[in-house]
């Protein structure tokens, strides 16, 4: 079911219907828009469609803004619920202002149409460095460390989102093109099932934006390329290219550092951080519904170990599916997955680990370690 809503009508949040009286399926989110160039309705609206796109995704529903533009002119701008939910009733509770900031807390009436991927468990995912490709253009207002600082933007994002996610931020540049099929299982066998790269691939300054009469500026650029490899399939599961662009100021002694929380306020900043919120969602929403995996790191008769545990959505008692890998003796990196018919319990656990036995105290004779156990949501 796709449900629309109009943003004339985000206005009239609080006219909604007003027909449900019960507590259960309501989100209460907060969402925050800069003030650019005066344009306090433009940022009022983008508050709301941010604090939307919480607390549908708290719901496990998805928002979608979809505009349309004729000859550089917004002339309709729309919200999209779009999943097996509906939306019943919004309210506004409050609505600040803070230094050129826009904060608006509401709370939604969300309710499920058919059941969806929930988040029982929690995938584990490895955040590398966000890569600075541009670095020539990063010269403008010294940006040379913006890769290190998005990447904790982005972290941020991910668990703000994600919260089917087990995060792990990598200290040390990752680049792409060392994911060989060995390598993956590596990354694999350790639990990470899977690793997010992101480049920085322009920082460009365009034409002039301002008027004779006005601070001097230009128009800035950004764009960020993603990529979601899942190492267990050994291969680029998503990939997309964001692109946004602001103004930015000519002078670039005026310009904080990207480190900064007056970079991220700064309309140029604000957009970015938008990017990096967009890319949590759509992260967030890949994953959401693939099963738990992980290798078995230990077989001693009756039981298995793997290295995955509490902190990972597991409870003493969850079912465990196995599969068993056999692998060309010639040449390791070819295997063949095949579905075992034994089914485990969850026995102990901690939170990195735990261990599974047959409820019928059967020997796993044929198991071995490097052989991979699945978790589907209950």
């Amino acid at each position: 079911m796709r449900i629309r809503i109009l943003s004339t009508l985000l206005f009239g949040l609080a006219a909604l219907s007003q027909s449900s009286s019960l507590f259960a399926n309501w989100y209460e989110a907060t969402g925050q828009a800069s003030i650019e160039r005066g344009d306090l309705d433009s940022a009022r609206r983008a508050a709301i469609e941010d604090a939307l796109e919480r607390a549908t995704l708290f719901a496990g529903a998805k928002l979608e803004s979809q505009q349309q533009v004729v000859q550089g002119i917004l002339q309709h701008h729309s919200v999209t619920l779009s999943t097996s939910a509906e939306l019943r009733q919004v309210q506004l509770l409050s609505e600040t202002h803070s230094q050129q900031q826009v904060f608006i807390t509401l709370k939604a009436h969300i309710l499920p149409m058919a059941k969806s991927c929930s988040a029982n468990f929690r995938n584990p995912l490895l955040v590398t460095q966000v890569h600075l490709d541009a670095r020539q253009d990063a010269i403008y207002g010294q940006l040379f460390e913006l890769g290190e600082h998005s990447t904790r933007q982005l972290s941020r994002h991910l668990r703000d989102f994600g919260p089917g996610l087990a995060l792990q931020v990598s200290d040390e540049p990752i680049a792409q093109s060392q994911l060989t099929a060995n390598v993956a299982d590596q990354f694999f066998a350790e639990g990470q099932q899977f690793i997010l790269f992101a480049t920085i691939q322009d920082l460009s300054l365009g034409a002039k934006t301002s008027k004779f009469w006005q601070s001097s500026q230009r128009e800035r650029f950004f764009t960020l390329e993603v990529a979601l490899f899942d190492t267990y399939e050994r291969r680029v599961r998503y990939q997309q290219e964001y692109r946004t662009s602001s103004f930015w100021p000519d002078q670039d002694n005026t310009t904080p550092s990207s480190h900064s929380v007056a970079f991220w306020r700064m309309p140029y900043g604000q957009k970015i951080d938008q990017v990096l919120r967009t890319v949590a969602q759509d992260i967030q929403e890949q994953t959401q519904c693939q099963p738990l995996l992980a290798q078995i790191r230990q077989v001693k008769q009756q039981h298995i170990q793997i290295g995955l545990g509490s902190s990972h959505g597991l409870k003493v008692g969850d079912q465990v599916n196995l599969i068993q890998v056999q692998r060309d003796p010639q040449q390791a990196e070819l295997r063949r997955l095949l579905d075992s018919p034994v089914q485990l319990t969850i026995t102990d656990i901690t939170p990195e680990g735990a261990w599974a036995a047959s409820p019928s105290q059967q020997l796993l004779n044929h198991i071995q370690p490097g052989d991979i156990v699945s978790f589907q949501s209950r």
